[in-house]
């Protein structure tokens, strides 16, 4: 694990802990995983934040 990050996720009036793990692997497969039960909006999120990386000079 590269990154271990504590934050929030708004929920009406209430803030939600979330936490998010990044980790990166110089030999594998880009590729994004949520665990947990994300609602559908978050999981059709990764292509957007996926090319939002490419377009800002990330490479695959």
């Amino acid at each position: 694990m590269l990154a271990k990050l504590k934050t929030f996720s708004l929920l009406g009036i209430d803030a939600l802990p979330v936490e998010v793990e990044v980790d990166v692997s110089p030999a594998g497969l880009a590729k994004t995983i949520l665990v947990g039960l994300p609602e559908q909006a978050v999981k059709e999120s990764t292509h957007r934040v996926e090319r939002a990386m490419v377009n800002s000079g990330f490479e695959r």
